[in-house]
């Protein structure tokens, strides 16, 4: 659990340093920067996406010691992802997820597919359903739809998850 405490705190951080390097951002590096911001809602995602695993199999009536509740609430990794997507990128790859075979996705595309798919239930007006919403459209639709309901971003998932994988190997 440290690992992904200190995952939480990285991503955290880093979500609201490029949340505030748009102010400056211009012209030729809003692609680049789109890029990173779109890498990092994937790992906001992917974050998310392991808490609420890792909630769903604690165990239920065991008692534990108070926790720091913040990085325990998957839903603020989601939170956080949606308010630095500006060209919905996260919401591209959570689509492009859910029209992608599952034979074609590694295991943490796997579960973040699993997480927002079918069947996603989160309070109204959540960021979770912000994402869920993304994965309907890949799901009735298929890639081409979520090319053309998520057009500001011009990255697909591949390239989204390769860019967090690259991320992730420079720390």
């Amino acid at each position: 659990m440290n690992g992904l405490l200190a995952s939480a705190f990285l991503v955290a951080s880093t979500l609201v340093a490029v949340a505030d390097s748009f102010i400056i951002v211009t012209g030729v590096t809003v692609g680049a920067a789109g890029l990173a911001a779109g890498a990092l809602a994937v790992g906001g995602l992917a974050l998310g996406a392991k808490l609420f695993a890792l909630k769903a199999k604690r165990r239920r009536g065991k008692r534990q010691a108070s926790e720091c509740v913040s990085f325990e609430n998957p839903e603020m990794y989601f939170a956080l992802a949606a308010n630095g997507d500006f060209l919905d990128c996260g919401r591209r790859f959570v689509c492009e997820l859910e029209a992608t075979p599952e034979e074609n996705l590694t295991s943490e595309e796997l579960l973040i597919r699993n997480l927002f798919g079918q069947g996603f239930i989160s309070a109204n007006a959540s960021a979770g359903n912000y994402y869920a919403e993304a994965a309907d459209i890949g799901a009735a639709g298929g890639v081409d739809a979520c090319v053309d309901a998520f057009s500001k971003c011009p990255y697909d998932h591949k390239t989204l998850f390769l860019a967090f994988q690259e991320t992730q190997t420079a720390q």
